[in-house]
C-alpha cells in the first residue's frame, strides 16, 4: 500500500510539473519539434539562436558561407551558400526545394539581403522571423520614454545612419513579402556571451581595477541591455506558440546608478563611482560620445535621446518573455573576454586612468571651493 502510495504522489507531482514552471518553459515542453532553418548563426546572436532552438527540441538547418567560426555545431546539418543583394549573385541552391516550419533571419541591415532571402524562402516556411532593431525607430520619437512597437520607423532617406534606415526599411519589404506569416523582433544592445563590443568592458575593468571612478552625470540617465540568450530564448518562444507580429526587446531599463552598481557587484569590487555632472565634464574635455563607445560608453544624456534608454518591452513580457538577472549577463560577458587571446584581441580603455585622475582630483577641488571645505 506505501509503495501505491508513493507511485500516486510521484505521478501526481509528475502531472503537476508544467504547471508549475515559468510560462517561458511552458509553451516549449507543450511544442511538438519543427525544422528550422537559420540564416547565419556562427557568429554572435546567431550562435546563442542555434542552442536554443536544440535545446528545445527543433530540428535545426544552418545556412551560410562556412566562413564564420565553421568549426561550431558540428552535428547539425550545414548548407553551403551566398546572400547577395543582387539576386543575379546569390546561391541559395543548396536548399534545393526544401521547405521549414521557421526561418530566422538573424543580422542584415542591407534590405536588398533580408528581401532576396526572404523572396526566395516565403513559399516554403509557415513562418519567417527577422531580428531587426530599436535603430529602426525614426530619431525624432528617440526623447519620448516607453516607445512601443507601432512608434513610426526610418524613412528611406540617405541622411540617416546606413544601419538605421537599413533596419527599417528591411521590416517593410518583409511586411509586404510575406503576409501575416513575419515576427520582427526589436532588441536593444546586445551582451553577453561572444559579445566583443567593448562597451559593457570598460565599466566592469573600471570596476575591477577598484578605487574611485567617474560616474557619469547624476546617475539617473537610463541604459538598457539585453542578454543574448534572452533574444535566442524569445525567438523560439516566438516559433514555439506562434507569435507573430513585431516585439521589443530591449528588457526593463536601469538608471546609470544601478548600471555601474551591477558591475560593481558582479566584480566584488571595492570601486567608488564619483558622479560629476555632466557641465563639468563638458569643462574638462570629457563629453560622451555619440555612439555606444568612447570615454563614458552608453551614457546618453542628450534630452533628444533618453527615450531610446527607456523603450517598452511589455509586449514581450505578456507573451512570456523572461529577462536573465543583468548580473549573469555581466559574468558570461567577462568570461568571454577573458577567453580571447590577448595577442589576437587586445583593449584600451578610451579614458586614460592618469586623464579620469585629472578630472577626479579637479571635481573634489571645485566641490570644496563650493562647500568652504
Amino acid at each position: 500500500m506505501m509503495n501505491r502510495r508513493r507511485f500516486l504522489k510521484a505521478s501526481l507531482l509528475a502531472a503537476a510539473a508544467p504547471a508549475a514552471l515559468p510560462p517561458l518553459v511552458r509553451p516549449l515542453l507543450a511544442s511538438a519539434p519543427k525544422k528550422v532553418l537559420v540564416l547565419g548563426g556562427t557568429s554572435f546572436l546567431g550562435p546563442a539562436v542555434v542552442e536554443a532552438a536544440v535545446v528545445a527540441g527543433h530540428t535545426v538547418t544552418l545556412f551560410n558561407r562556412g566562413v564564420t567560426n565553421p568549426g561550431l555545431f558540428p552535428n547539425l546539418e550545414k548548407l553551403r551558400g551566398f546572400r547577395s543583394p543582387e539576386a543575379t549573385d546569390e546561391n541559395f541552391s543548396a536548399l534545393g526545394e526544401r521547405r521549414w516550419d521557421a526561418v530566422i533571419d538573424v543580422w542584415p541591415s542591407d534590405p536588398a539581403l533580408a528581401e532576396t532571402a526572404a523572396r526566395r524562402l516565403r513559399d516554403r516556411t509557415k513562418q519567417y522571423l527577422y531580428v531587426s532593431s530599436i535603430a529602426a525607430y525614426d530619431a525624432k520619437d528617440w526623447a519620448k520614454p516607453g516607445l512601443t512597437e507601432d512608434a513610426p520607423l526610418n524613412p528611406w532617406d540617405p541622411s540617416i545612419r546606413a544601419y538605421n534606415r537599413g533596419k527599417a526599411e528591411s521590416e517593410r519589404r518583409l511586411n509586404a513579402l510575406l503576409d501575416g506569416r513575419l515576427t520582427v523582433v526589436r532588441p536593444g544592445p546586445i551582451k553577453g556571451d561572444r559579445d566583443t563590443t567593448p562597451d559593457l568592458l570598460a565599466w566592469l575593468r573600471r570596476a575591477q581595477a577598484g578605487g574611485a571612478h567617474i560616474g557619469p552625470g547624476s546617475g539617473e540617465d537610463h541604459v538598457q541591455k539585453v542578454d543574448v540568450k534572452d533574444v535566442a530564448r524569445f525567438l523560439v518562444l516566438a516559433i514555439d506558440r506562434p507569435l507573430h507580429g513585431t516585439y521589443n526587446l530591449t528588457g526593463v531599463p536601469m538608471t546609470f546608478r544601478e548600471y555601474l552598481g551591477q558591475c560593481v557587484a558582479v566584480t566584488r569590487s571595492d570601486a567608488e563611482f564619483v558622479w560629476v555632472p555632466q557641465e563639468f565634464l563638458h569643462a574638462q574635455g570629457l563629453d560622451p560620445d555619440p555612439s555606444f563607445l568612447g570615454k563614458f560608453p552608453s551614457w546618453h544624456p542628450e534630452p533628444e535621446r533618453r527615450g531610446l534608454f527607456q523603450i517598452s518591452s511589455r509586449k514581450a513580457f505578456d507573451a512570456g518573455w523572461t529577462q536573465r538577472p543583468f548580473q549573469e549577463t555581466a559574468l558570461e560577458y567577462l568570461w568571454y573576454f577573458d577567453s580571447l587571446d590577448p595577442v589576437v584581441w587586445s583593449w584600451t580603455d578610451e579614458l586614460s586612468p592618469e586623464a579620469e585622475a585629472r578630472a577626479l582630483k579637479a571635481w573634489r577641488e571645485a566641490s570644496q571651493r563650493r562647500t568652504g571645505a
